[in-house]
């Protein structure tokens, strides 16, 4: 009766778990992670390649994919699954975050259970079960983030599963427990490289050195497999790293070398002021493992025990990660495997004490862990107020997105309307940001379904369609000069970087997360020449269908020489009879040299192209000296027939040495591609 009372609790935190998370909310329309996980998986799904692995984060990809197709298939929406996981982005992303509530939920019962069964302690589970309360940021991620954090709060559930399947073994000598840390081990580290210090704690915890070696040796195989799909990124995964270690910045920026001392040391003090309860529980396990080394020692008794293995090892790899995260620390969730490692050191640290005491110390000792458990739950309860504030500002600012698009379909229906990018909050930034760490797989699909999608870019400080470039010429041209810029910039850095750019922006209103100006296109020095500018001081022009005498040749419209004929094709055209086809793999066409080339001239080169249009480009090079070089990227309007219009606009810069440049055309992919109707502007 009692074991079963027992095992109902051990149901409850857990329950209170599922709850809390289910009701808790997350920022609609995040860009980082949650969208470059949902295309990753999408990408997983149509079985394409991955284009995101620096976490690597590939479990959290494989786990996208594999509820984007159950979802998708009990959804009957009658849409193919990339046009619906677009067309639905937060619906989808909320089924994955919800999908990790409940898988955790369901290892927090199980955490309970194996621990109750193997160690025959209820206070010892629900310890266990409750210790995760503890951290405001372990039970934040938990609730709103689709990211690694949550698999990596599951994997280090299994390895404290496995950790007392090992610790109550009779046979630790046997090779299934290196084999089976070997594969938690790639998994934690395939899921985040913040696992990387837990790694310390089979290597410690197990017994002769033929498997502490087998356990070292099963760690690539298991992560080669569970990191499968990004197998493609193996090089980029390394320099990445590479530049994470050998730089003193966050994600590999800043100057060389291995740590920033002044930085390092503040950073820890940081660690410490944000994570006390992590902080506290390391500094009384300290306590703990250095008296029981005290004491054991003055007696002649065994010191390293199985338990004071245990507990050495967790407590180690806990200082590992702390010291693993000041190199680079600006938030706690990289803390994520030492955070949720706090009740197990807990526990192992109780069990070391109870293993030297005398058994009449051991009577009242027992009261130790009810004691333990009420002081957590106590303490856990006094995070509510900050939850409740984290809950309510995710609330808030939803509330402010919701309030922001609803004012402009009303107030501002004769506008064009640009996003502000890389990050603002709005269906177009959130997916164009996962479209970019997928590889662009999901481009031609997303300028289908959302034609609307217009961004300023404030990093390369460019109006963008989707992917492709607009010329400020070209965008007033298509979209008229009443231009609003939606969602940012934020800051006042943010609003300095997009002036500099060229914009004058007038400020409408704000709320939130979210603000909103107008384009002075008049004051805009990005738009100066659009204004002041009537016609291009030169310009050429070619439809393929104009050739030399000896038909070696085809001509310009004013009869100048353009390009060799070699390339000329007559079974599709855009206009007249004839394109320029590029048949195979890394074919190349048309190579026109553009003579006379001088720094401050702006070019603007269309042409139109029926093909593929994710690895087919118009490029604008110089020479062998000179590093300039412009590729396009996507289309920025179809005809009637399917012809996409891609476009260069550039501007030479200072720095340029050369006097011409070469205009190519190059087809990297694996069909056929026609080109017609060529045209260059210069300004």
């Amino acid at each position: 009766m009692i074991k079963k009372l027992q095992i109902y609790i051990l149901v409850i935190v857990p329950l209170v778990f599922l709850v809390i998370g289910f009701n808790f909310d997350r920022t609609k329309y995040g860009t980082d992670p949650e969208s470059a996980y949902l295309l990753n998986g999408l990408n997983i799904a149509t079985l394409k390649s991955v284009g995101h692995y620096d976490n690597p984060g590939t479990t959290v990809q494989v786990y996208s994919a594999v509820v984007l197709r159950i979802t998708h298939l009990f959804r009957y929406s009658g849409n193919d699954l990339q046009t619906d996981v677009l067309l639905n982005s937060e619906y989808y992303i909320e089924v994955l975050r919800k999908g990790l509530i409940v898988m955790n939920t369901l290892v927090l019962v199980l955490l309970g259970l194996f621990t109750l069964v193997l160690l025959g302690n209820f206070w010892a589970a629900l310890l266990l079960q409750v210790a995760p309360f503890l951290s405001v940021t372990l039970i934040e991620e938990c609730f709103t983030k689709v990211a690694p954090e949550p698999l990596l709060f599951a994997a280090t559930a299994a390895l404290i599963i496995l950790l007392l399947k090992y610790y109550k073994s009779v046979n630790q000598g046997s090779k299934k427990y290196p084999l089976w840390f070997g594969l938690l081990a790639g998994f934690g580290l395939a899921t985040k490289m913040t696992f990387l210090p837990i790694l310390i704690i089979p290597f410690i915890v197990l017994t002769g050195t033929r498997n502490k070696w087998i356990y070292v040796f099963s760690i690539i195989p298991s992560f080669v497999l569970f990191t499968l799909p990004a197998v493609k990124g193996y090089m980029s995964m390394a320099h990445w790293f590479l530049n994470l270690g050998t730089h003193t910045g966050t994600y590999g920026q800043g100057s060389s070398g291995l740590i920033d001392p002044a930085v390092y040391f503040s950073s820890m003090i940081s660690i410490a002021e944000n994570n006390k309860s992590l902080i506290t529980v390391m500094f009384v396990v300290a306590l703990v493992l250095l008296s029981t080394l005290f004491i054991t020692s003055k007696r002649d008794t065994k010191v390293f025990s199985k338990e004071f293995n245990i507990a050495t090892a967790l407590l180690l790899a806990q200082a590992a990660s702390i010291l693993l995260v000041a190199k680079h620390y600006h938030s706690n969730h990289y803390l994520f495997p030492a955070l949720s490692l706090t009740g197990f050191v807990l526990v192992m640290s109780y069990l070391l004490i109870d293993s030297k005491i005398h058994e009449k110390a051991k009577k009242l000792f027992k009261f130790s862990l009810p004691v333990t458990v009420a002081i957590l739950i106590g303490l856990s309860v006094l995070n509510i107020p900050y939850l409740t504030l984290a809950y309510k500002g995710y609330r808030l600012s939803n509330q402010s997105t919701d309030e922001t698009f609803t004012r402009l379909e009303r107030d501002y229906k004769g506008f064009v309307k640009v996003y502000y990018y890389p990050v603002s909050f709005n269906v177009y930034s959130s997916l164009r940001w996962g479209n970019v760490y997928s590889r662009l797989y999901s481009t031609e699909k997303l300028m289908e379904l959302y034609p609307e999608g217009l961004f300023y870019n404030a990093w390369e400080k460019s109006f963008q369609f989707w992917e492709t470039n607009i010329s400020a010429r070209e965008f007033v041209k298509k979209y008229g000069s009443k231009i609003l810029l939606v969602g940012g910039p934020l800051t006042n850095d943010e609003f300095k970087v997009v002036e500099e750019g060229g914009l004058r922006l007038n400020r409408l209103f704000e709320s939130r997360v979210q603000v909103v100006f107008q384009v002075d296109t008049a004051s805009s020095e990005m738009f100066k020449e659009v204004n002041n500018t009537h016609a291009p001081l030169w310009s050429l022009q070619t439809d393929f269908e104009i050739f030399s005498s000896n038909e070696q040749w085809i001509m310009s419209k004013d009869s100048g020489q353009f390009c060799k004929s070699s390339a000329i094709a007559t079974d599709k055209a855009r206009s007249g009879k004839h394109s320029l086809k590029l048949p195979v793999y890394d074919s190349y066409a048309m190579d026109y040299d553009l003579q006379d080339v001088k720094k401050g001239d702006r070019f603007e080169i269309s042409i139109w192209r029926y093909g593929n249009d994710q690895d087919v480009f118009l490029i604008a090079s110089g020479g062998r000296n000179d590093p300039f070089y412009q590729q396009s990227r996507g289309y920025i309007e179809t005809d009637s027939k399917g012809w996409e219009k891609v476009t260069l606009d550039f501007k030479i810069p200072e720095g340029f040495q050369g006097t011409k440049l070469k205009v190519y055309l190059w087809n990297h992919s694996k069909i056929p591609v026609w080109f017609d109707d060529f045209q260059i502007d210069k300004y």
